[in-house]
């Protein structure tokens, strides 16, 4: 069979020249249908590696830096552990009340010298605590979640235990 745009010789039941692309004036064959496979079992003996993950992990030094720089508790909602996340920055957010609090008893009400003071190393010390257990978490928490990401092909959810 041949074009009849450029002549060139085409396989039977081509629909377009590959040459040229015109029409060939054949209708197009309808498609075969492919015999079904046979239902493979696995035998065993083939060592088993999990599915590649569509999904994306966390970067832990990300993480890290979020809790770090931008806000405490934003490392942990970036790594999957919002609730904690939440906890934490209103963890923080108390701790710089209370430390507010000793400030404006030391300018204001400068009589109670006691009670500014006690106020600011509670509200600093608590501050304290909170970022570098924040800051160090959020990292261990990323982590877990690309654990959990790579043994289960899935991110966790807030039903499993990570």
């Amino acid at each position: 069979m041949y074009c009849n745009n450029c002549g060139a010789n085409l396989p039977e039941g081509t629909k377009f020249c590959p040459n040229c692309g015109a029409d060939s004036g054949v209708a197009a064959q309808p498609a075969k249908a492919q015999p079904q496979q046979a239902n493979i079992q696995y035998s065993g003996t083939q060592p088993y590696s999990p599915p590649p993950t569509p999904y994306k992990p966390k970067e832990p030094i990300l993480a890290l830096i979020l809790s770090w720089f931008v806000m405490l508790g934003l490392g942990h909602i970036y790594a999957g552990k919002v609730g904690k996340g939440l906890g934490l920055l209103a963890g923080g957010f108390v701790s710089g009340l209370v430390m507010s609090g000793g400030y404006v008893i030391l300018l204001v009400f400068y009589y109670n010298l006691g009670l500014a003071i006690a106020l600011l190393v509670i509200g600093g010390i608590s501050a304290i605590v909170i970022a570098l257990y924040a800051h160090i978490d959020a990292y261990k928490t990323a982590k877990k979640y690309n654990l959990f990401l790579e043994k289960n092909g899935r991110p966790p959810t807030s039903n499993d235990d990570w």
